[in-house]
């Protein structure tokens, strides 16, 4: 239950929507499926004075565009991800990790945008602070991290749990941004700034309108795991993406991608292993050590980094084997 007073706005279109955050500053919080901005209004690790709601806006159905590009409106629910004929026959790999995501309740509700966008969490941030949890850590504006004591008050180690974004920018995804000046493309990669403490760099009035993915190449291959303690239901413990190219030989690995999710405040990527895969003949079991090893995933949730690098490394190898047989299966 949400015990304190707020306004509501529910503007006709994405620009009304950008005006009313930009006329009411950091009271001001945007609505778009509400299952990770209401949780936290419920336990008050935010308490807007503003919500602007998106539901009075229709999204867009996704659309193939004349360069082979796919365009999905970020207010697509996820449930619609999943089902979309146009995405599990051209992006499989995003309807996949769109099923992933919570439980059917969750994925009727939740948006692309809003997966994309969700708040960082830590035990202690994600707690009601009445009785147990009171003193408020770095996220909220104290003086002490809890989780990590050591932390200086610049850094904080909260983890940032899309199960979506590693996909995208494994997939070469941009992001179409509307602010008050207009519209602007960033890379996907570029939304995160591995600050735990602001976590994105969209502006306040900033709102993701679009994602565009561009053509698959010929002999493509992807590999996508999520590991989770009871299924979809949770948040992840590890997410693994691989994305790669194969050449004509069927052998040679022209390039290739791997994404790490829910390890670090922000995607991770082992970009000396991605170098090193580059006109190689692929070996999943030295690859999956090399990249497990190269980065430093961060304790979450009872997860200590023994296990979560373990796990990495596990599953590294077997989702760069489905990569491979995929991208043969396209030779």
């Amino acid at each position: 239950m949400i015990l304190y007073d707020f306004e509501y706005e529910r503007p006709g279109s994405l620009k009304e929507a950008t005006a009313l955050l930009n006329e009411s500053g950091d009271g001001a919080r945007l609505l778009a499926g509400g299952t990770d901005l209401m949780p936290n209004m419920r336990v008050e690790v935010v308490t807007p004075s503003l919500l602007v709601s998106l539901s009075g806006i229709e999204p867009a159905a996704p659309e193939k565009r004349a360069d082979g590009s796919i365009k999905i409106d970020a207010l697509t629910k996820l449930s619609d991800l999943v089902d979309d004929e146009l995405i599990k026959s051209e992006l499989p790999m995003l309807a996949e990790a769109a099923h992933t995501v919570a439980g059917n309740q969750v994925r009727v509700m939740g948006t692309l945008g809003g997966n994309l966008c969700q708040e960082t969490r830590c035990l202690y941030y994600n707690q009601k602070h009445d009785y147990q949890f009171v003193e408020p850590c770095y996220k909220r504006g104290g003086d002490c991290c809890f989780p990590f004591p050591g932390n200086d008050h610049n850094t904080c180690w909260s983890v940032y749990m899309s199960d979506i974004a590693p996909v995208l920018i494994a997939l070469d995804a941009t992001l179409e941004i509307l602010g008050p000046d207009g519209t602007r493309e960033i890379p996907m990669a570029d939304l995160f700034t591995g600050d735990g403490l602001n976590p994105f760099t969209l502006g306040a009035a900033e709102i993701v309108q679009a994602v565009i993915v561009p053509p698959l190449p010929e002999r493509f291959g992807w590999g996508y795991h999520k590991t989770t303690v009871r299924g979809g239901l949770d948040f992840g413990t590890a997410i693994i993406v691989i994305a790669l190219q194969l050449a004509e030989d069927g052998e040679t690995c022209s390039w290739a991608k791997i994404i790490y999710g829910a390890v670090g405040q922000g995607p991770l990527r082992p970009t000396t292993t991605e170098i090193s895969m580059k006109s190689a003949v692929l070996d999943p079991p030295l690859i999956a050590v090399a990249a497990s090893q190269e980065i430093s995933p961060l304790p979450h949730h009872g997860f200590n980094k023994g296990y979560l690098r373990e796990n990495i490394r596990v599953y590294t190898e077997r989702s760069l084997v489905r990569a491979i047989a995929r991208a043969r299966d396209k030779s």
